[in-house]
């Protein structure tokens, strides 16, 4: 991510150790310093969540938004940071930017963290200021509304001056932007049973989302190679018509499904909790395109281990033909 990795190790050694001279704008920069340019250090973070936890009342409203920001950014989940930093957010909003309300609610979404008050307020603000909203911050807003799901997603996602923005700047979307706009578009499937968008948009947003590929990895090989020893007949990267693709679709025992070989990058960090965009997928295709997903986490394949080659394969043999049962 940049070329000095090891300069940045040795500052978080440096940092850890003189925290306590920090005040709550010096602690914010730094984990958004750090999340900028993607060098993840769990031991910094982790400080700095205690840390930011003890001091609560000395952080503003440009801090808060930071340090969310960058705890989502790299994939840190902290519940009990989050949910502090909700309440405190909740009577400043009027301080808060349309880039700081999209980045707010993009974080609390990409690490799946539910804050249904927060948007629920957030959405009653947002309304009000839609003139305020460029093309990054109106898709990020909305893509975060359809991931999370809430109640009050109904009513702001649909809202016609939501469309109407959407549709007055659709000229200046880039192909990330389109992408959420396409998920966007699907929630409004999911939950009124139509598109949000006029057909030629949603066609546009459709093809775009289509395009976009992902190299299989090693563990999709792997499993794909033991599926084939076994005798399954299966099928790779499936397209979908909701322009998603399924990882493997394989038909077992009679039974079509969908398996999908979930490597770290479809978790939140290091833990074992899917990403926001990993539900996401997850839950728009068992709504539109009524598939049984069964999810295949990669530690659950690397506990696979023994000395003996056979016996690796005969553990993972076992191991699919309990998880397509």
């Amino acid at each position: 991510g940049h070329s000095s990795p090891e300069l940045f190790n040795e500052v978080v050694v440096v940092t850890i150790s003189r925290l306590h001279e920090f005040n709550s704008q010096a602690l914010a920069n730094m984990v958004w310093a750090y999340a900028s340019i993607d060098h993840f250090s769990f031991e910094l973070f982790n400080k700095i969540e205690k840390v930011a936890l003890s001091r609560l009342h000395e952080f503003n409203s440009r801090e808060i938004i930071n340090m969310v920001w960058a705890y989502a950014k790299v994939g840190y989940s902290s519940p009990e940071l989050f949910d502090k930093f909700a309440k405190l957010a909740l009577p400043r909003l009027h301080e808060f930017s349309s880039r700081d309300i999209a980045n707010t609610v993009w974080a609390h979404a990409a690490i799946d963290h539910s804050a249904p008050e927060l948007f629920n307020k957030i959405a009653e603000v947002a309304l009000h200021r839609l003139h305020e909203f460029n093309s990054q911050s109106i898709s990020n807003t909305l893509w975060a509304y359809s991931a999370s799901n809430c109640v009050s997603n109904i009513e702001f996602s649909s809202h016609p001056r939501v469309l109407h923005l959407v549709v007055s700047l659709f000229n200046m979307f880039n192909e990330e932007e389109l992408c959420q706009l396409h998920q966007w578009n699907l929630w409004g499937r999911e939950v009124l049973g139509e598109n949000l968008l006029p057909m030629d948009l949603s066609e546009h947003c459709l093809t775009v989302f289509s395009s976009v590929e992902t190299l299989p990895s090693k563990l999709h090989h792997d499993v794909v190679c033991k599926l084939h020893e076994i005798g399954v007949p299966l099928r790779e990267k499936v397209p979908l018509k909701t322009g998603y693709s399924i990882d493997i679709l394989l038909n077992y025992h009679g039974k079509n499904i969908a398996v999908e070989v979930n490597g770290p990058s479809r978790y939140i960090g290091q833990s074992q909790k899917q990403s926001g965009t990993t539900r996401l997928k997850h839950r728009q295709i068992g709504n539109l395109e009524n598939f049984k997903i069964v999810s295949l986490p990669f530690w659950e394949w690397d506990n696979i281990t023994s000395n003996d080659g056979e016996i690796v394969s005969q553990k993972q043999t076992e191991y699919l033909k309990q998880l397509l049962t």
